[in-house]
Order: C-alpha cells, then sequence, then structure tokens
C-alpha cells in the first residue's frame, strides 16, 4: 500500500474537492433538466387540454352550421309534401 501512496502526487484534499466540485456539477445539471422536463410536460398537458376543447367547440359549430344548413332544406320538403 506504501506505494500505492506514492504514486500519486496530488494531494487528497484536492482530489476529493475535484471530484466533489464534478459530482455537484452533474447533479445541478440533471436537476436543472428534470425541472425543465417538468415544465414541458406541463405545458404539453395544457396545450393538449385546450386543443381538445377547441375541438370539441369546432365539431359543435359545424353540427350546427349544418343543421341550420338542413333546416331550410327540410321545411321546403315538408312544405311541398304538404301543399301536394
Amino acid at each position: 500500500m506504501v506505494m500505492a501512496d506514492e504514486q500519486y502526487k496530488s494531494p487528497a484534499h484536492k482530489v476529493i474537492a475535484f471530484l466533489k466540485k464534478g459530482r455537484d456539477g452533474w447533479r445541478d445539471k440533471y436537476k436543472n433538466l428534470k425541472a425543465k422536463l417538468r415544465s414541458v410536460e406541463n405545458q404539453l398537458w395544457a396545450v393538449s387540454k385546450s386543443r381538445k376543447i377547441w375541438r370539441e367547440r369546432a365539431e359543435a359549430a359545424e353540427a350546427e352550421l349544418e343543421s341550420k344548413k338542413s333546416a331550410p332544406q327540410l321545411q321546403a320538403t315538408q312544405k311541398a309534401s304538404a301543399v301536394n
């Protein structure tokens, strides 16, 4: 074991500080990435919900428009059959 100590010239406190700095760096990096991911997921959820609501409103409006278009034709057909 004495040879292993002689092999490395850097003081242990400097090596430990270097390794802690590296560890803290990747911890902060992935903590920030996790927060960013959470934010993007929440935004995706909100956009999907909004899109669903707008799609339902558009489909309801199309159905109402279609019923209004067909109502005069239906009334004309009923009047024509009543006259005959």
